[in-house]
């Protein structure tokens, strides 16, 4: 077998030490003296912040003991508050015990060598798995937090900073990880191989003579026992994902394996996202089989696009695939690269990202000021979507031929599962997404259609207010300015896997999926558990839109209205907000009406999908249409509920086109492709925002009935107006009654 690649980080040169050691920080003679001073100043702290100031003021000063004992106290404060940063503290505890051995006497290499070995060598293979992503960081950043901390400082001694706290604690963090870097890389590499089998890279030829890249993890310690192998199929080739990812399967006495689209990694030729995923999938499926450790059984894992890889996998009917667990699952054609048949522009650096080279072009997909000046500069010119590329000034042949697909038609229909092809897909899913993940939107799809076709199949889904990686990098405090309900803060990863050993070895199913929808209400701080998205709610109530105002709001009442709301006119040639970004929290209600409930007389949870029902008479063919719900909490916050994007000519049926005739009335049905599930307070009030999305980062539909693609600003012609009749209403699924402190 091959040495595994280490990451770079944790190769570096022993010269990098030596050469920080001989020139040090300016004022690093100083630093023990004022941490010290500044120690006791943190002597009260709790919160994380503080905490990690404080033994990082601590490791300053040379105390490193103290230092131990309050990284300690802040694992435990971790555990209770954001579990998934308790493992990244193990590297800092090293640090602090190996100085704290070389201040004994001890020699630096054997110092190190012997606080690894207690505090990472003792542990078991899980333990190593979650805390081994941690051990490597990026150190351009600390440097740059690290001259950022000193500029406050600039023209002063560092005794006389206000905030030398901040800077000596970011300068110890770019000294503690300089003293680990290079010394650690060895030790890890070492231990590493002592616990797994490792092979990397493996070839494996497909049908059509190409070749897959991928990579093997195999415990030790498993004996005679035949292995049951997971696999994460993934265009994503960065090998210290995959090493962590196999690691990780590996460590719960799985075979961990993790293999790459065609044309990735080291396997030749270009690559080319979507179109072999399924069938090369369902090749590396079989070759595992075949393996003498292979029990002929396996599972595959992984989310956003890896998620896509399972269900286009599934598709081909490999007969080793036993089960897949997805989280935040891309479904192409449905949320990217256009939901609700609009594209959208965030995917279009994507494919350089993912196949300009062998590996991930971060340095492309990261230049930020790149993608907002293109998407600046097309809103402005009001040039066709097409013409992108051009503006861009760089060819972006995949993105060009999605827009060629502005339909779900076959071009889509043959990377996953389409219509009854869901039927004949007979092995158990475990679906995670979350409130705040876009990739909720393929999720929904993927889990409505198989049940639809196939209402005995045996799927979970776990839904909280989660992120879109939260199952990769663990459940975040705090999202979008919501507080995250300690019932939610789990370890996703070990449901997951409880899920695996549930269905691979006949272990318990996880308390947490003891149904087949299972929900986290925020604000309740509670789960609940049923059968079908549907029960998610007891109650339906509509909400109808009507042309009355309160307070500058058109009033959304919960009764038939005899006024109706006022027309929407958009002007699509108007480009005078090219430069508008609404305020931090507030919704953007350009192009929109915007409808609001009186305040709540008691608490209201609402729960799953929301559907409206349009009466509308339109003066074009076409137009696209968003519906945000919001919370606006009595202290004036917006709070996000769920949403729809489409087009209005695919409502009907995402693969043919209804235009419409204008002047002449249409009936719009649709259905969010968000769901929450949300405790609102007493005070609050429901808004929903219904607009036309006319920003830089969609797609501007003109309305011609022609390819939108094609379309331009010298398609605007008249302004848009879209007028509704009474009785258009909204209608969300509850628990509880719906009472407004006024009785409307």
């Amino acid at each position: 077998m091959k040495p595994f690649a280490l990451p770079v980080l944790l190769a570096a040169s022993l010269a990098t030490l030596t050469a920080w050691a001989k020139a040090p920080p300016a004022g690093s003679a100083v630093l023990p003296a004022v941490a010290a001073r500044l120690i006791p100043d943190y002597a009260a702290a709790e919160s994380p912040a503080d905490l990690t100031t404080l033994y990082r003021l601590q490791l300053a000063a040379g105390r490193y003991a103290e230092a131990e004992a309050t990284l300690d106290r802040l694992g435990s404060v971790y555990r209770s508050n954001e579990p998934r940063l308790a493992p990244a503290l193990t590297p800092w505890r090293i640090y602090a015990r190996a100085k704290g051995h070389e201040a004994a006497g001890m020699a630096p290499h054997d110092a190190l060598a012997r606080a690894f070995s207690q505090l990472y060598g003792a542990l078991s293979n899980r333990r190593v798995a979650d805390i081994h992503p941690w051990l490597r960081v990026d150190l351009d950043r600390l440097r740059a937090e690290d001259a950022e901390r000193e500029r406050p400082c600039a023209g002063m001694s560092l005794a006389a900073c206000p905030s030398a706290g901040d800077l000596i604690a970011a300068r110890e963090a770019l000294n503690v990880w300089k003293y680990l870097t290079p010394a650690l890389g060895a030790l890890v590499e070492a231990d590493t191989r002592r616990r797994f089998l490792i092979d990397d890279p493996i070839l494996i030829p497909t049908p059509d003579g190409s070749t897959i890249a991928a990579m093997l993890v195999l415990p030790r310690s498993t004996g005679p026992a035949k292995l049951t192998a997971l696999l994460n199929f993934t265009i994503y080739a960065k090998d210290r994902w995959s090493l962590d990812d196999a690691m990780k399967m590996a460590a719960c006495g799985y075979a961990g394996a993790v293999a790459y689209t065609r044309g990735k990694g080291s396997s030749p030729g270009p690559a080319v996202p979507y179109v072999h995923d399924g069938q090369d999938a369902a090749t590396v499926i079989a070759w595992l089989a075949r393996q003498s450790w292979s029990d002929g059984r396996v599972g595959m894992f992984s989310g956003s696009y890896n998620g896509f890889t399972q269900w286009a996998a599934a598709k081909h009917h490999p007969p080793a695939l036993k089960a897949i667990a997805t989280n935040a699952t891309n479904a192409p054609g449905i949320d990217t690269p256009m939901q609700g048949n609009v594209f959208q522009s965030f995917i279009y650096p994507w494919p350089f990202y993912t196949t300009d080279t062998k590996g991930l072009d971060d340095k492309t997909y990261d230049d930020r000021a790149r993608w907002d000046r293109l998407e600046r500069a097309w809103y402005a010119s009001g040039r066709p979507y097409r013409d992108l590329d051009k503006l861009d000034g760089k060819p972006n042949p995949i993105f060009d031929t999605w827009l060629k697909h502005p339909a779900y038609d076959a071009y889509w229909q043959r990377l996953v599962p389409y219509g009854r092809e869901f039927a004949s897909i007979r092995i158990p899913v475990f679906v995670e997404t979350g409130y705040y993940d876009g990739g909720m939107v393929g999720a929904l799809y993927y889990f409505e259609q198989h049940l639809k076709y196939r209402p005995s199949a045996d799927d979970r889904m776990l839904i909280g207010p989660y992120h879109h990686i939260a199952m990769q990098v663990g459940v975040l405090a705090k999202v979008d300015g919501y507080a995250i309900d300690k019932a939610a803060l789990i370890d996703l990863q070990d449901v997951r896997l409880k899920w695996f050993d549930h269905v691979f070895r006949g272990a318990p199913l996880p308390a947490l999926l003891s149904d087949r929808i299972n929900f986290e209400v925020m604000g309740a701080d509670h789960w609940r558990h049923v059968p079908t998205l549907a029960a998610m709610a007891t109650d339906h109530r509509r909400l109808y839109l009507t042309g009355r105002r309160q307070a500058g709001h058109l009033l959304l009442v919960n009764a038939p209205d005899r006024q109706a709301p006022p027309v929407l006119t958009v002007d699509l040639a108007d480009r005078s907000d090219v430069d508008f970004r609404p305020p931090p929290g507030i919704p953007d209600t350009r192009n929109a009406l915007v409808f609001e409930t009186e305040a709540l007389q008691k608490p209201l949870e609402i729960d799953g999908l929301f559907r409206g029902r349009f009466e509308i008479v339109a003066n074009k063919r076409d137009f696209d249409l968003t519906v945000n719900f919001y919370e606006l909490t009595p202290d004036g916050r917006y709070l996000d509920l769920a949403s729809y994007l489409g087009r209005v000519s695919y409502m009907q049926d995402r693969t043919r086109r209804h235009l419409l005739k204008p002047g002449q009335p249409r009936t719009l049905r649709f259905q969010s492709q968000m769901l929450t599930a949300r405790l609102l307070t007493p005070g609050s009030r429901i808004v929903a925002v219904v607009g036309v999305p006319k920003v830089p980062s969609i797609q501007i539909n003109y309305g011609t009935g022609h390819d939108v693609s094609s379309e331009s600003i010298a398609d605007a012609g008249e302004p848009l107006r879209i007028r509704w009749s009474t009785g258009s209403y909204l209608e969300l699924g509850m628990r509880g009654s719906l009472a407004f402190a006024h009785g409307h």
